[in-house]
């Protein structure tokens, strides 16, 4: 590479450099601008036709359920490891989802996401379709007129809620002490994780912390995740 070659590499190092800087100080002095004496904004619908639409036939459908809509796709999960929270929060943050159909407790269960006129982004459905299946959640997406009959939307609950319940079998002997001690061990292992994500330095009101309100609350027909891998460690292990 001849020294012209170099020297135009360094200018173009300099200049693009001397760019993100400049933008970065733009974004900081926008930051610390002192607040608007005006404020020339006008409200609009938070929802729009199709979607309202789409929203009243959930709600017809699915009277027993709660129907959210336009949630960010951080809301509906949470990382398992709290030193990966930043990387999960920014990877994550530019998605949301339509609809999200939650039982009486807030569990969600199912998202509707409507696609838009000029087709859904093949990385944005590929990235919720990852997530929504590791947290076990069904994955809807389709034109707002080509929205499932109320039939096909019911049975996609009443299937998952059949898949996550177990059948009614007699308590062994020793099972309600086993069970005890199970509950004894989720709550301590919850006391850990809520220790790792105090230490994570991320608020805890943040999308990504735990609820520990929820402990507490009382148990619909789907067991909490963290619960339910518990359990199934305890057991595997119990059978070996």
């Amino acid at each position: 590479m001849t020294s012209l070659h170099w020297l135009f590499l360094l200018l173009g190092c300099a200049a693009a450099g001397a760019t993100f800087a400049l933008g970065r100080r733009s974004s900081t002095r926008l930051q610390r601008a002192p607040l608007p004496t005006e404020w020339a904004l006008m409200a609009r619908p938070a929802l729009n036709a199709d979607e309202r639409r789409t929203l009243r036939l959930l709600r017809e459908a699915l009277p027993q359920h709660i129907v959210l809509a336009k949630l960010p796709l951080v809301r509906l999960c949470q990382p398992r490891d709290p030193q990966k929270v930043r990387y999960w929060f920014d990877f994550l943050r530019p998605y949301h989802v339509s609809f999200a159909v939650c039982s009486a407790n807030g569990r969600v269960l199912a998202v509707v996401d409507l696609e838009p006129e000029r087709g859904p982004s093949r990385r944005g459905t590929r990235i919720k379709q990852a997530v929504l299946e590791a947290c076990r959640i069904r994955y809807l997406s389709c034109r707002a007129e080509n929205l499932p009959p109320v039939g096909d939307l019911q049975l996609l609950l009443r299937q998952q809620g059949t898949a996550s319940r177990p059948a009614p079998i007699n308590s062994p002997p020793g099972f309600h002490q086993a069970r005890s001690t199970l509950s004894d061990t989720v709550r301590t292992r919850r006391a850990e994780r809520s220790a790792r994500w105090a230490d994570s330095g991320y608020p805890q009101d943040s999308f990504f912390a735990p609820d520990s309100r929820l402990d507490g609350a009382p148990s619909s027909e789907f067991a909490p995740l963290a619960a339910a891998d518990d359990a199934a460690t305890a057991t595997a292990n119990s059978r070996r």
